[in-house]
């Protein structure tokens, strides 16, 4: 970002003393003081723990050249530009769309229930082939992160991909106002953040929402696979092109057509009248729905075969969905960072795919936020554990037992063990003697199943055996 004073005042339309400083060029925002570098804007965001506004001082004596804040503050330098808003967050969000306009990139808004962060990856290492291209770090993606991520953007851009993420009633609205998209791409809707959103009709009514913020002329894309998504996107955009793994009639069409050595896959692609075949760092039937939103983003917006190929071939997965790596004679798959049931199941599945011959562990945390879904959808978590195949299902979080009778209706002939620690996993797993097998972590954020990972690995590292 690179705006003067007086155009960050016009953008968030605030009001207040602007100090002495003349009208400095700002090239950065910060929300967090430890991250403040000379001449940014510093924006107080009140939380629930922490409130911005507290550490202002801070943050100019680090060298903030300016403050929006939503209150007169107290203890700055003399002189310090201090920008007066109601709101900070929305102020925030105001001058994300101000720098936006300015820019004129060509905005893909990516939203789902499950691997938003994957489509975008894949869409912006598509879209890299074509032109400079800009995106979410990690999953900023909320009314904070996602102006930050926009703000973040540089100037020569051509293309800016951005993923959103919504959890209740109303909140995709403000979102896709301030990215008001070229490209709006919802790939799927499962039960995901029911406790607010009450059903999957409701997950799809909200995020279906995005399509009415599109630019005109923008192109909207919705997965043909799922009723619920599909019916509310026509409601809110007749004119939604689908997109399709399982056989609809979508002009937009993918298939997986199996793995390759090394963690990889093959899928085939049909993107209106192109045809053709690609290699990806991902494996499994469920991931062809993700590179299939990314390459019918990146086609329409000008990227031919050469560029669709490349950028799948050599894009990277962030690490906490679904990274594979190996340790010793042992595959660990890290997708830790979050669940819901539709991601599980699809995570299962691919371990699975994964595993072949070899022994598949699952180490999986409750998913929250289910509402008065938790129990039966934790109960259907265990009969897809037990229809998988796995030698050992390991569990972390409420709702063990209904898990457990999920495996026994499913025949689960394996181990069942649950651990709430991560000391009590890895002895719960020594006794299993396994020499070599795949593992997969998997839970929500707040289960922190990342430090299962962590001490299983260690675990092997210390095991000559290993």
């Amino acid at each position: 970002m690179r705006m003067t004073l007086s155009d960050i005042l016009a953008a968030t339309g605030a009001v207040g003393d602007v100090g002495e400083r003349g009208n400095p060029a700002i090239e950065a925002v910060r929300i967090d003081s430890r991250a403040v570098i000379p001449g940014c804007l510093f924006v107080c965001v009140p939380g629930a723990r922490l409130d911005g506004h507290h550490f202002a001082a801070e943050a100019v004596a680090k060298g903030a050249a300016a403050v929006l804040a939503d209150r007169p503050l107290a203890g700055l330098p003399e002189g310090t530009p201090v920008l007066l808003v109601r709101d900070t967050v929305a102020a925030l969000g105001r001058l994300a769309r101000a720098w936006r306009e300015r820019v004129g990139a060509r905005l893909v808004a990516v939203s789902g229930s499950a691997g938003k962060t994957t489509v975008k990856e894949l869409t912006a290492a598509i879209l890299a082939k074509v032109g400079p291209t800009a995106k979410n770090y990690k999953n900023y993606n909320n009314r904070i992160g996602l102006p930050l991520s926009m703000l973040e953007a540089a100037e020569t851009d051509a293309f800016w991909v951005m993923e959103l993420g919504i959890s209740a009633p109303g909140e995709m609205e403000p979102l896709a106002a301030i990215a008001e998209p070229d490209i709006a791409v919802i790939h799927n809707v499962g039960p995901a953040h029911l406790e607010a959103l009450g059903d999957v009709a409701g997950v799809a009514a909200e995020k279906a929402r995005l399509f009415a913020a599109l630019r005109p002329g923008g192109v909207a894309l919705a997965s043909m696979d799922y009723p619920e998504l599909w019916e509310a996107a026509k409601a809110v955009c007749p004119r939604v092109r689908g997109l399709s793994t399982k056989g609809q009639p979508a002009p937009y069409r993918a298939k997986y057509l199996g793995a390759l050595p090394e963690g990889r896959g093959m899928f085939f692609l049909k993107l209106g009248e192109l045809e053709l075949e690609v290699e990806t760092p991902l494996t499994g039937g469920h991931f062809a729905e993700n590179i299939l939103a990314a390459a019918a983003a990146a086609h329409i917006l000008g990227a031919g075969e050469k560029h669709i190929t490349a950028g799948l071939q050599t894009a990277v997965i962030p690490e906490q969905r679904f990274f594979c790596r190996r340790q010793g004679c042992f595959t660990l798959i890290d997708d830790t960072y979050n669940a819901n049931p539709l991601s599980m199941r699809r995570a299962i599945a691919a371990a699975a795919e994964t595993a072949r011959d070899k022994p598949l562990v699952l180490v999986l945390g409750e998913m929250r936020e289910m509402g008065a879904h938790a129990v039966d959808e934790h109960a259907v978590l265990g009969e897809v554990a037990g229809k998988s195949g796995a030698k050992a299902v390991f569990y972390h979080g409420n709702h063990a037992d209904a898990v457990a009778a999920g495996l026994t209706r499913a025949g689960f002939a394996g181990r069942f063990a649950v651990a709430d620690t991560p000391d009590a996993f890895v002895e719960a797993a020594a006794p299993m003697g396994l020499s070599c097998g795949v593992f997969l972590f998997k839970g929500s954020r707040s289960m922190r199943m990342e430090e299962y990972l962590a001490a299983f690995t260690q675990s092997i590292q210390k095991d000559p055996k290993a």
